[in-house]
């Protein structure tokens, strides 16, 4: 059986003794006295308890007070089931509500997609200041929306996403509404997202960079350790009739794969997530 709160125990106990303590004097010609101090404590507990002062500050953070919604955006790198790397964008929106972290479902979205999304959350709640909600899920008297562009600057239509590749991205974004920034349309990260705020590894850096390049971006942003790469080359062997396929593995230097390659981007490990703000936010 679940243990109930204290504090919530001990507010309730109090709140009916005053009223209790209240009547009695009342009747005992002590009215206006006890009425004042009713009064005041029904005040602080107003603040205390948000009543008074909504956006007043919580212990765990600020609690979300805007009016109207606000919205950021960044590029996310991903990669296609044959293969082929390419740039969607990813829209957070942030507006008053009940904590909840929302995700649409067009395109399909992955179980690991919408996991790292929440922890995006938190990690965005621990660097702007904003209290998370009592289930540490959401933030504190905000809704939080996530969604996915089918639209890739190309033919190309998303239908499905999964992975949490794009775990700092979405932190980044989120702490971009949060602090009523912008994220800079020519800075691409993939990496994933831990609760401390550290990035991780991704898989299939080579193709997102080359995706990221074709986009028109100058910066691209991998987690500590993967601006080398290993890359895995087919080749075809004809033995009589027929053909034996191997794959050798090659390393490769992003930095001097783009500079052979005349690519216009510049390719930088960060490990995390206050590296990416100073790259990524203006």
């Amino acid at each position: 059986m679940a243990r109930k709160k204290k504090p919530v125990v001990h507010k309730r106990a109090k709140t009916v003794r005053i009223k209790i303590t209240a009547g009695r004097h009342l009747r005992r010609g002590f009215g206006p006295r006890v009425l004042i101090s009713v009064g005041i404590i029904a005040y602080f507990l107003g603040l205390f308890s948000g009543v008074v002062l909504p956006s007043a500050e919580f212990q765990g953070g600020i609690v979300w007070s805007a009016e109207n919604t606000q919205t950021a955006s960044a590029h996310i790198a991903a990669v296609r089931s044959d293969g082929v790397g390419l740039i969607t964008t990813l829209i957070v929106e942030v507006g008053p509500g009940t904590g909840r972290v929302l995700i649409d479902t067009h395109p399909l979205v992955g179980f690991d997609f919408q996991y790292a999304d929440r922890i995006a959350v938190k990690v965005a709640s621990k660097i702007t200041g904003y209290a998370l909600d009592d289930d540490g899920e959401g933030l504190k008297g905000a809704n939080v929306f996530f969604y996915v562009s089918t639209q890739t600057g190309g033919a190309v239509e998303v239908q499905a996403i999964d992975g949490p590749s794009a775990g700092a991205a979405t932190t980044v974004a989120t702490i971009a509404v949060l602090e009523n920034k912008k994220v800079k349309d020519n800075v691409i990260i993939t990496g994933t997202i831990n609760e401390d705020g550290s990035i991780g590894p991704v898989g299939e850096v080579f193709e997102k960079a080359q995706a990221a390049n074709e986009n028109g971006a100058e910066l691209f942003l991998v987690p500590r350790g993967q601006s080398v790469v290993t890359v895995y080359n087919k080749v075809v062997q004809q033995v009589g009739p027929f053909q034996w396929v191997t794959y050798e593995p090659e390393q490769i230097d992003l930095n001097e794969y783009a500079e052979n390659e005349s690519w216009g981007i510049r390719i930088q490990e960060v490990s995390t997530i206050e590296n990416v703000i100073e790259l990524m936010l203006e």
